[in-house]
């Protein structure tokens, strides 16, 4: 178990960590930038306990309630920790391609 803890601090330490929200991303969003920076701190303290941090990219907008959904339970998260956390991943991850070219003219 010990030797689980170790690797998944090296597996984290070897990867980026995820971007810091600004005030582009909060007016997009239309969310305030301090619940984006909470939903960040959540994601890293909440998420990198078992498994490399994940990064708003690793997504698409549209898959990540479903990405949560099967983590949550595990991760014992709370509603609002949930919550937070997916507007965070949400608001820096890039639009489902779909929906992107249904707005392109």
């Amino acid at each position: 178990m010990r030797a689980l803890a170790v690797l998944a601090v090296l597996a984290a330490a070897c990867t980026p960590p995820p971007p810091v929200a600004t005030e582009g991303d909060a007016a997009r969003a239309r969310v305030a930038l301090a619940e984006l920076a909470h939903g960040r701190k959540l994601l890293i303290a909440r998420c990198s306990g078992c498994h490399t941090t994940p990064l708003p990219s690793d997504h698409v907008a549209s898959d990540w309630p479903r990405a949560l959904d099967d983590m949550a339970e595990r991760a014992h998260l709370t509603f609002e920790e949930r919550t937070a956390i997916a507007t965070y991943l949400v608001a820096l991850s890039s639009p489902d391609p779909a929906t992107r070219s249904a707005r392109s003219p």
